[in-house]
């Protein structure tokens, strides 16, 4: 693993990674892991979430990053996940740092379902775009 800001990918390496399923994988995760730390630091008491691929499908969208526009929601929101899991696993980005992201963008922000969901997307879009630049992808290729 390098240190933040070492690990530089292109956008064809970059739509390989996003692919690999383990990765995907791994991201499903870590992404739960990262939403349910920053709920639970949000609300003050424990919870366990899982994001929608649909969510994260829009955050991909937020963060205007060039994916083949042929994917569905699914698809794409396991390329966020895998996105995601990479930077990580480089070093681009931390659990804490990713918690702290997601927190600050959801709280006061759980009144209702469709709030949750827009601030839950909001929050992960910045994430990715942190990831990306850190690992040297431009957003608009």
């Amino acid at each position: 693993m390098s240190t933040a800001g070492e690990t530089v990918i292109d956008r064809e390496g970059w739509l390989r990674v996003a692919q690999d399923r383990g990765l995907a994988g791994l991201g499903d995760s870590f992404v739960n892991l990262v939403y349910s730390t920053a709920k639970t630091r949000s609300l003050n008491k424990p919870v366990g979430e899982r994001v929608p691929d649909k969510v994260l499908a829009l955050a991909l969208r937020m963060a205007e990053l060039p994916y083949p526009a042929r994917l569905n929601s699914g698809e794409r929101g396991d390329l966020a996940e895998a996105t995601l899991a990479y930077a990580w696993m480089n070093n681009a980005v931390s659990l804490e740092e990713a918690v702290t992201i997601v927190c600050t963008s959801i709280s006061g922000r759980l009144d209702t379902a469709s709030q949750e969901r827009e601030a839950s997307a909001r929050a992960f879009s910045s994430l990715l775009r942190l990831a990306v630049s850190r690992m040297g992808l431009s957003q608009r290729e």
